[in-house]
Order: C-alpha cells, then sequence, then structure tokens
C-alpha cells in the first residue's frame, strides 16, 4: 500500500514538483495551495501520512496549521518548508509539535529521506498518544536502545536517558566513560532513535588532527581561505544538518577551538574559514572524553563556560569490570555477533571460561573483551569456549618484565592520553637535556613537545 503525503504551499508550482517526485519515488502525493481545503480532506476522513506544510502562508501559517490538527485531535507528522531567514521560526514550530523542518532550496532528496523518516517513526494506530511518534521500528533505527546490553544502574539509566532524548531536538550530550566502554555506540544510538535525525552522523576525533585541520574540517572554508583551498567545502556542521555530530576526546581541542565552539553552541551560526556569511544549522551535538574534564578546567586546560555548555546532560558508562556478571552477557552477543560474521554456530562458554571472564579487570573493557574473544573464536573449533582458549598475552608478558629503577610504569586502565602526560613529564624529570634533545629522545619535534608540554601543563608540574 503506497504511503500518502499531502504538500501545501500557495506557491503552486513548488506543490506540483514536490508531487512528480514523491509520486516518481513511491508515495501518493496530493498538493493544496490552501491549508483550509487540505483540512477539509481531512476532516471528511483522507488522512495522509505525511504533511509537508510551508511555514509562511496567507490565511494560516505553518505554526497554526499545526496548532489546528492538535486540537482536531490528529497525529499527523508535519514537516515545516521555511526560507533561511525563518529558520527560527521553523526550529520554534518543532518544540510546538512539528516532526522536522526542510529549507529553501529544499534538497529533493533529502526531502524524500525525511518524509521517509517521519513515516517510520509514526504509527496512527488508536493506542498511540498525541504528543509522540512512535518508536521507531528496527528498519528505522539500527542501534537500538535495547542493544547497549547490562543490568547494572548505570547502564539501566543511560537507557533511560537515550529513551527521553528521542523527542527532544539539538540536546548537547556529554558521554564520560574510560576508552573502550561504548562512547562511540551510545552516541550512534542517541542519534538513531532520534526523533529529529534526518540528516547524517558524523563523527571525528579532536585528539587525531593538528588544530587548523580540525576547524577546517568542522567549519568548513571558502575558495581561497588558504594555499590549498582551491574551491569552497562545507564543514561537518554543515554536512549534518538535522543530524549529529559527535566530537570524540573534545578534551583534545586547543583553546582558541574550545572557544570558537563555545559561540557555535550559543549561536547555533557560524562562518566558514575565510568567509563572511553567517550560517545556521540545527546539527546536534555530542561530546566524548575519557579524561576527568573537572581537573583539566581547574587546570585552565579546558574553559570552564564551554564545559558547562557541553554538560546538559551527562551520561557516565562504567567500566567492564564495574558490571559483573554483565560482563558475562555482554560476551555471549560479542560470540554470538562473532560466530555470524564466520558463519558458524555460536559456542557456549564453559564454566571455568565464564569464572576466567569473570576474574579478569579488563582494562581495555569491551573492546579488549571483543579483541580477546575473537582470537579465541578463530582459533577454537569446538562447541564451547573453554578458559585455555580466552589468553591475554600482553598482560601475561607484562607481568615477567622485571622493573629497574629507572623504569616508567602505570597504572592498569589508563588512557593513551594519561600514559602519555605521564611518560613525557618522567623523561623530563629525569633529564638535564636541553628541550630539543628531549624531544630528539621521544621521537618527535621541539615545536611538538612544546604544545604537549602547555596541553598538559607539565612545566607548572615540573616547578612544584
Amino acid at each position: 500500500m503506497k504511503h500518502t503525503v499531502y504538500i501545501v504551499d500557495d506557491e503552486p508550482k513548488i506543490g506540483d514538483m514536490f508531487v512528480r517526485l514523491l509520486r516518481r519515488t513511491g508515495f501518493d502525493a496530493t498538493a493544496f495551495v490552501h491549508p483550509e481545503g487540505m483540512l477539509r480532506a481531512i476532516r471528511s476522513g483522507h488522512k495522509p501520512d505525511v504533511i509537508l506544510a510551508d511555514l509562511m502562508m496567507p490565511g494560516l501559517s505553518g505554526v497554526e496549521l499545526i496548532e489546528t490538527l492538535k486540537a482536531d485531535g490528529e497525529q499527523i507528522p508535519v514537516i515545516i518548508i521555511t526560507a533561511h531567514s525563518s529558520v527560527k521560526s521553523a526550529v520554534e514550530a518543532m518544540q510546538l509539535g512539528a516532526f522536522h523542518y526542510l529549507q529553501k532550496p529544499v534538497n529533493l532528496e533529502e526531502m524524500r529521506a525525511l518524509v521517509q523518516k517521519a513515516i517510520d517513526l509514526y504509527d496512527r494506530a488508536p493506542a498511540e498518544t498525541a504528543e509522540a511518534p512512535a518508536p521507531p521500528s528496527a528498519k528505522a533505527s539500527p542501534y537500538r536502545i535495547d542493544g547497549i546490553l547490562g543490568s547494572s544502574d548505570k547502564i539501566a539509566q543511560a537507557r533511560s536517558v537515550i529513551e527521553t532524548l528521542r523527542h527532544i531536538p539539538n540536546t548537547i550530550v556529554l558521554i564520560r566513560g574510560e576508552t573502550g566502554t561504548g562512547k562511540n555506540l551510545v552516541a550512534k544510538t542517541i542519534h538513531h532513535n532520534s526523533a529529529y535525525n534526518a540528516g547524517r552522523f558524523v563523527d571525528i576525533n579532536c585528539a587525531a588532527l593538528p588544530e587548523n585541520l580540525l576547524e577546517a574540517e568542522l567549519f568548513g572554508y571558502e575558495k581561497g581561505a588558504f594555499t590549498d583551498a582551491r574551491s569552497a567545502k562545507p564543514g561537518l556542521l554543515e554536512v549534518a544538518d538535522g543530524g549529529t555530530v559527535f566530537l570524540d576526546e573534545i578534551d583534545s581541542m586547543s583553546a582558541a577551538l574550545q572557544a570558537k565552539m563555545l559561540s557555535f553552541l550559543e549561536s547555533r551560526t557560524f562562518r566558514r574559514l575565510g568567509g563572511v556569511d553567517d550560517l545556521r544549522v540545527t546539527t546536534r551535538i555530542l561530546c566524548a572524553t575519557n579524561a576527568p574534564l573537572e581537573e583539566r578546567v581547574a587546570a585552565k586546560a579546558f574553559r570552564k563556560d564551554l564545559f558547562y555548555r557541553i554538560n546538559v546532560v551527562s551520561l557516565h558508562l562504567p567500566a567492564l569490570r564495574e558490571m559483573e556478571h554483565d560482563v558475562l552477557a555482554i560476551a555471549r552477543a560479542i560470540v554470538a555477533d562473532l560466530a555470524r560474521d564466520y558463519r558458524r554456530d555460536a559456542p557456549a562458554f564453559t564454566g571455568a571460561a565464564e569464572r576466567k571472564l569473570l576474574a579478569h579487570a579488563w582494562p581495555g573493557n569491551v573492546r579488549e573483551l571483543r579483541n580477546v574473544l575473537e582470537r579465541a573464536l578463530i582459533f577454537s573449533r569446538t562447541p564451547t569456549l573453554d578458559a585455555d582458549k580466552l589468553v591475554w598475552t600482553q598482560a601475561e608478558a607484562l607481568g615477567e618484565v622485571p622493573v629497574s629503577a629507572d623504569a616508567f610504569t602505570h597504572r592498569a586502565g589508563a588512557t593513551l592520553e594519561d600514559v602519555e602526560r605521564e611518560y613525557i613529564l618522567h623523561t623530563l624529570q629525569r633529564s638535564d637535556q636541553s628541550y630539543a634533545d628531549v624531544a630528539e629522545q621521544l621521537g618527535i619535534s621541539k615545536k611538538t613537545l612544546w604544545e604537549k608540554r602547555k596541553r598538559y601543563d607539565l612545566d607548572a608540574r615540573l616547578a612544584a
């Protein structure tokens, strides 16, 4: 059965164009010039699955149309079409109950995808409430909320927060936890289970790029902005408009870029590098860190105002060692996934294997668990996995290394950044050489050493 879309726009040519596109892609579409005519059709029993409505129309605006539908008890998702100058009004319309909005000139492929998304999310069954769309189907949401495994209080709270965020647009979320606890998975789950995810999900590791390249990736640039800018390029904030940008390791941002990001989060506008026009987007920002941001703020290595701005909703993911018997549930799910990839039956754990899994501290968390299980599955052809197949060779090898008085050691479970900071400090404390010689010993440039000394506030620690 074809899904029905009503388009209401006081420009007949626009309505006709949308109708042609939607019919070509399998929808039953009808255009109306006046919203009153569309309302008469709905009240007579001819209800569409989705409505595309211009924001500014004579007689009845898009916002007033939404209010009228609400008063009539209708649960039809409405997608607002707006000019660039009226984006703020469109966002307000979303707060009143609009499903999403499209900005003129309309990207026709984005429109088709957004219509399909609305159909996937809404169910006009009588049991549904008028305030919220029905839960996404498995097809619409490849990252299900119940896919975040665990029965601990922190995991249950994380699932509850994601459910709460489903119908709240553009809320900033700070995801915290050790390396390997699944911050990227949680970010994708938030995006795919949101009713406001018409745009793309894009992620970027802030620690993986130098400052100038990270800024260009986020904000884009105009032709001629710098030597190699031979053409304009939109940044990730533009590319993901209507969707989500996930900033992993946000604590790695430089002070200058932190200031620029704060300005964007406050105004939702920015300029491309070398540009003069203010661009506005509705991109949701999700941030992640494994660093103690409160300590970074106290050490003036991270802006206090930016910390407050990104900490609107905070999600802390527990380390695997804190999840007790959840380790076994997660391990079974990982083995089942790997077995499907290898086109074989998933082996069961023996009692000894389960005890070994529970006894290990898992400093690398779920990432380490997956590596151990993948290695075990590759080399095991039996219907069960016994304890002898679960090998974490690196940990065993480190335990056999004799520690000299001059050796550098660090606690298990630390992040690479923590280890790097402490190792550089360790080297500086034990060296009477110049910074150039220390940089050469570390295998980095003198400039890089200077940047890391400033970033980690090492000079103050050396002087203490």
